[in-house]
């Protein structure tokens, strides 16, 4: 696949920005105090294939592209 991102010596992806139209966020205030940390947290998918969690200024964090 040519176009996924460049993968560093220890396996993680080189790619911060997410892919357009794929940000969301979790709901999950009724789920109650156990998953309440969830709540409000932002996701974004990579062009990799892994679904990131987002920094403050909206880039992926530092993750490892899913193993074929």
């Amino acid at each position: 696949m040519p176009d996924t991102p460049a993968v560093t010596a220890t396996g993680h992806c080189t790619n911060t920005a997410p892919m357009p139209g794929t940000i969301r966020t979790v709901n999950a205030k009724n789920t109650g105090p156990k998953f309440f940390h969830l709540h409000g947290r932002r996701y974004g998918t990579c062009p990799c294939g892994k679904e990131v969690s987002l920094t403050e200024r909206d880039n992926l964090r530092r993750h490892k592209p899913p193993q074929a």
